[in-house]
């Protein structure tokens, strides 16, 4: 029974074989090769690359058969060896023979171009006619600069040297603005890493007094010029002019770390409080000077520091926006320094002070649950803020258990006024992910929004049922699995993923979205474009702020002018 089974399967297969023999029969590029072997065999020529089956296989093949169009079936590597060798094309490359048995998996380099790539110079092909090489087009970013100044560079700074009358080895540079061409023609860096690059200097040379106080000092010529030798042995392993994040980073950091701390921005925004036109008014106001330079560090921070360990990386330079090297460069473009709306606009800084110390009410310069619930005229749930300091998404800077610091509430208010950022998106994320799974479901937000509920009804507004809501989630995020939502969803879905967040957290976001007049919507949008969300609040902010402060100076004014009436 069992041979029988065998002989009808063997049967079976042949049948097959004799039906795919005769459909390969039938086709005209075979009846070609046959007809092609034939002749070859009339004449004589026996050879077993003769008796190929195809110009694409050989007889003495010992690697695997490559794809017909190949490099490697078209032998293309052997010719272009032995064109190299030779001078003359190879007869392999010439024919379309096939390729040797010794050839080995070609190279990059080697390979056959692409169709936009034949189309090359004759400087970019060999000489014997072979395959073209592409010229390289990418090469990798450094991690570090050379620990020699390229010589292109030093003849620079030789020639800057020269032209302020410093030709002799002993000249140097006294003051900072001597220094200036050098580091922002040269260096690619700044107006504003001018002065500390001339600190710097004068520190790793010991011509300055390091115990004196900075603000005294910052500014101050140097006791012993700064030669040209000087320039070029301190600029050596920190600056490459053709990568100005790589010169930024090595230029802020410390010598002996691999990152960028807080307080390595400190003689920088020095330098800025000092020397910057559209902040004059703020130099005899030491306070609000560091409270600046706080905010300008935080926000930095917020942007490069993703992971909230209080250092930034170089890839974390290269790969995050808006970028604070061309934002720093910015600043000597505007003598109003609003105009820099990226990490320096003095505007920002005046919206957040007002609103952190309009919550700290003791100035202690700490916030409590209480404080922050009087956040945005008390938007937030109580159920939000309990997650907040619960420091579920993110960890306090502070040093006293139950109180957010100034770094925090920026932190924080740059997550709740631009929810459509990376950062703002994984915040409040976590903040609604009560479970931790990595994913927001119905029982969740019906925790958020049950306070919310009873807040609209305490002020005799109308309330949505939970399923309907439920319903415009699904609609608006459109999950991959509907009721469930992940942070990719968010991403996904950025413009309305500050909508979803919103209508559980703030009763005012949550109200302004249920009567939002579209048509004004669109005419913010149009009226300034390239604002992000953050940049409208604080906008809108400083008009209210100013207005304010306004109406109290009239306040003062009347009271001043009616206590003369009263005296007369």
């Amino acid at each position: 029974m069992a041979t029988t089974v065998g002989n009808a399967a063997s049967a079976l297969v042949k049948s097959k074989l004799d039906e795919f023999f005769w459909e390969w029969l039938s086709l005209q590029e075979s009846q070609k090769i046959i007809r092609q072997t034939v002749q070859q065999i009339a004449k004589g020529d026996v050879s077993q690359d003769a008796l190929a089956p195809s110009p694409h296989f050989s007889a003495n093949r010992s690697t695997r058969p490559s794809p017909p169009g190949s490099p490697h079936a078209r032998g293309l590597v052997q010719a272009a060896a032995e064109a190299g060798a030779a001078g003359t094309p190879a007869e392999g490359a010439a024919e379309g023979g096939p390729s040797s048995p010794r050839s080995s998996r070609p190279s990059p380099a080697t390979s056959a171009p692409p169709p936009a790539a034949r189309d090359l110079d004759a400087t970019s092909r060999p000489a014997g006619g072979g395959a073209a090489v592409i010229p390289r087009f990418w090469w990798p970013k450094k991690t570090k600069p050379p620990e020699e100044l390229p010589v292109d560079v030093r003849q620079k700074i030789r020639e800057h040297y020269v032209r302020q009358g410093m030709s002799q080895p002993s000249d140097g540079i006294r003051t900072y603005q001597q220094l200036e061409p050098i580091v922002t023609e040269v260096f690619g860096l700044s107006k504003y890493f001018v002065v500390p690059i001339f600190h710097k200097i004068k520190v790793f040379f010991d011509i300055v007094d390091t115990s004196a106080r900075m603000k005294d000092i910052l500014l101050k010529e140097a006791q012993t010029p700064i030669t040209e030798q000087m320039l070029v042995t301190w600029a050596a392993g920190k600056i490459q002019p053709e990568d100005q994040v790589l010169s930024f980073f090595y230029v802020v950091k410390k010598e002996h770390n691999d990152w960028i701390e807080r307080e390595d921005f400190t003689l920088f925004l020095l330098t800025i409080l000092l020397t910057h036109p559209g902040l004059d008014f703020l130099r005899d106001t030491q306070e609000f000077q560091e409270r600046y330079s706080d905010t300008v560090i935080s926000r930095i921070f917020f942007v490069y520091d993703q992971k909230d360990v209080g250092r930034i990386y170089l890839s974390s330079l290269r790969r995050y926006r808006p970028s604070v090297i061309e934002t720093w460069k910015q600043l000597a473009d505007h003598d109003d320094i609003k105009m820099v709306r990226d990490y320096f606009s003095y505007e920002h800084f005046y919206v957040i002070y007002c609103t952190f110390w309009e919550l700290d009410t003791d100035h202690d310069f700490l916030l409590d649950k209480d404080d922050l619930l009087k956040y945005d005229g008390h938007a937030l749930s109580r159920r939000t803020v309990d997650r907040i300091f619960s420091e579920t998404p993110t960890k306090f800077t502070s040093t006293v258990p139950g109180k957010m610091g100034y770094e925090d509430f920026i932190r924080f208010l740059l997550c709740d006024q631009d929810r459509q950022t990376d950062r703002s998106m994984e915040y409040w994320f976590h903040m609604f992910d009560l479970d931790d799974d990595g994913c927001i479901r119905d029982h969740e937000m019906k925790y958020f929004y049950e306070e919310q509920a009873q807040r609209m009804e305490c002020l005799n507004y109308d309330t949505i049922p939970f399923a309907d809501i439920m319903c415009q989630m699904n609609d608006m995020i459109s999950p991959k699995s509907e009721g469930q939502f992940k942070l990719a969803d968010f991403k996904r879905r950025r413009k309305f993923a500050g909508t979803f967040f919103s209508l559980f957290s703030s009763l005012n976001k949550f109200l302004a979205f249920e009567h939002k007049d579209p048509f004004m919507v669109k005419q913010e949008m149009m009226d300034n474009p390239n604002f992000t969300d953050w940049d409208r609040w604080c906008a809108d902010e400083y008009l209210r702020l100013a207005a304010e402060e306004g109406e109290d100076d009239e306040a003062t004014r009347g009271i001043s002018d009616g206590g003369e009436d009263d005296g007369r």
